[in-house]
């Protein structure tokens, strides 16, 4: 059986509204099946298709540079590029905007079927530990401030943390990493263990909104009654509610670790 997905997730994927796939499947531009409910459902390969069709533009310049890097998959070769990108942009909240540009763009090579899964596990890998070893030798003072670092329960994509703790590193700020998120009633326990002076937590467009909102709003909670600032990273559906900060990428939380607000 061939893989498809909802008109919902193909409007996402494809970066348009849902009534332009609907549109496109009623002129014939893009081919769907129906559910015994009625609702349509895109073939992957379909989604692909037009993603390459689409893609018009070939890449240069530093993008295209951090995608041959990531895809060679190499840790060390990875680390000399987070190094040398660092250097040429001055922060490394501008090298973390710029790889995750690079990130964003590997995803829509997925999409357009011209790279495999495993090539994006081997280049996530490759990042994480690269950027790991670039944090630990950022060695922060005595008495340095720390922060959580994890995603929502059940959120996997932790590369974005990755490079959230490398500027973290280079504000002098101590990480604690977590990745996966806990469960919502280890929160407080959390909290008492290690005294965080910041929660970070991210969540990816993967994540369905409702889990994200619901983990938010606990996160909240544990923010509110311990005085515990949080911080809201990634691309997932978070609620513009009082009591976090949304971050949009991470020169803006460069800025508030520099004392701006983004």
């Amino acid at each position: 059986m061939r893989e498809t997905v909802s008109a919902g997730e193909a409007a996402r994927r494809l970066g348009v509204a849902a009534a332009t796939i609907q549109r496109w499947v009623d002129k014939g531009l893009l081919h769907a099946e129906r559910t015994p409910g009625g609702h349509r459902r895109i073939h992957v390969a379909e989604l692909r298709r037009l993603i390459a069709a689409n893609r018009t533009t070939e890449l240069s310049g530093p993008l295209a540079e951090w995608l041959d890097v990531l895809f060679d998959g190499n840790a060390l070769k990875t680390r000399i590029a987070l190094l040398t990108s660092r250097q040429r942009l001055g922060s490394w909240g501008e090298t973390a905007d710029e790889v995750a540009s690079a990130l964003a763009e590997i995803g829509r090579c997925w999409e357009a079927g011209t790279c495999q899964v495993f090539q994006e596990h081997i280049s996530s890998e490759a990042l994480r530990r690269a950027a790991a070893v670039c944090a630990s030798e950022m060695h922060p003072g005595a008495g340095a401030f720390c922060a959580t670092l994890f995603s929502i329960e059940g959120e996997r994509h932790t590369l974005g943390l990755s490079l959230a703790e490398l500027v973290f590193a280079e504000a002098g700020w101590r990480s604690i990493w977590i990745g996966e998120g806990p469960p919502v009633d280890e929160f407080e326990v959390l909290v008492a263990r290690h005294k965080p002076h910041l929660m970070a937590v991210s969540a990816s467009a993967a994540s369905r909104p409702g889990p994200v909102e619901r983990y938010q709003s606990e996160l909240i909670k544990i923010a509110s009654s311990t005085g515990i600032p949080l911080i809201l990273g990634g691309s997932g559906a978070w609620k513009s509610l009082p009591g976090a900060t949304r971050v949009a990428s991470f020169k803006d939380l460069q800025a508030w670790l520099s004392g701006g607000q983004p």
